[in-house]
């Protein structure tokens, strides 16, 4: 069991990213949609004003619609920074194989902008030479400027960035199940209850991943979460009255 949970851990902690920028957007976008709903039923226009059905298609639908395309999108993203890194890297050790002493000259004023003196430059440039794929990571870091992504996996990325989008994105739309027969202002109360509950789990989750303050990581949180909440409530509201 403490294996199982240790690993559960160790997987948050890889894609804790993904897990709260699906969070955050899954619970505003839901967030909108039910605002739009609330600022119709309660604006008094019949013509405006939708049944719980209605709600609960569309807010399933953009849901899903949404957590599939940033799901999609992170994959190809993280595809792409892949193949961009790739191609960098060939390109800078045809460099090194080709221009080994401009490339050499390089290191050296890296080095020094580092904050190593002459001597002690020329000694590591001349350790790097005799370590072709380090001197290469030095240079992609440092002279490039680029992050090597190889270890990041785009599948289990989009998935995180997913699944993440989908259980907290439904969480505004729960009122909406179980309060089938009561009227919007109540529900709406609930739905935004949930929806600063849900802030608050993932600030929770922020500080038990991060190890931070815990008063730290739920200002963060649900103040960033929170004002983007209440502008979808004020953009909703703006469209459907």
């Amino acid at each position: 069991m403490n294996m199982m949970i240790k690993r559960f851990k160790t997987v948050l902690k890889d894609y804790f990213k993904e897990v709260i920028y699906g969070g955050i957007d899954g619970i505003v976008t839901t967030f909108a949609v039910v605002s739009g709903f609330a600022g119709a039923s309660l604006s008094g226009n019949e013509a405006t004003q939708f049944s719980f059905v209605v709600v609960l298609l569309f807010g399933l639908a953009n849901l899903f619609a949404d957590a599939a395309s940033m799901g999609l999108g992170n994959f190809l993203s993280v595809r792409s920074e892949k193949d961009l890194y790739l191609v960098q890297r060939k390109s800078e050790l045809a460099n090194i194989k080709t221009n080994a002493a401009e490339e050499t000259e390089t290191t050296l004023s890296i080095l020094k902008g580092k904050g190593f003196s002459e001597e002690d430059s020329v000694v590591l440039a001349g350790i790097y030479k005799h370590n072709e794929q380090y001197w290469l990571d030095f240079m992609m870091q440092h002279k490039q400027e680029m992050s090597d992504p190889r270890s990041e996996n785009e599948v289990y990325t989009g998935l995180a960035t997913f699944f993440s989008f989908l259980v907290f994105g439904a969480i505004p739309l729960l009122p909406f199940i179980v309060q089938s027969d009561g009227d919007a202002a109540t529900t709406f109360f609930y739905s935004s209850v949930g929806t600063f509950a849900a802030l608050i789990m993932l600030g929770v989750l922020k500080w038990r991943v991060i190890g931070d303050r815990l008063r730290s990581s739920l200002i963060e949180v649900v103040l960033v979460g929170g004002t983007a909440a209440v502008l979808a409530y004020f953009v909703g509201t703006f469209f459907a009255g």
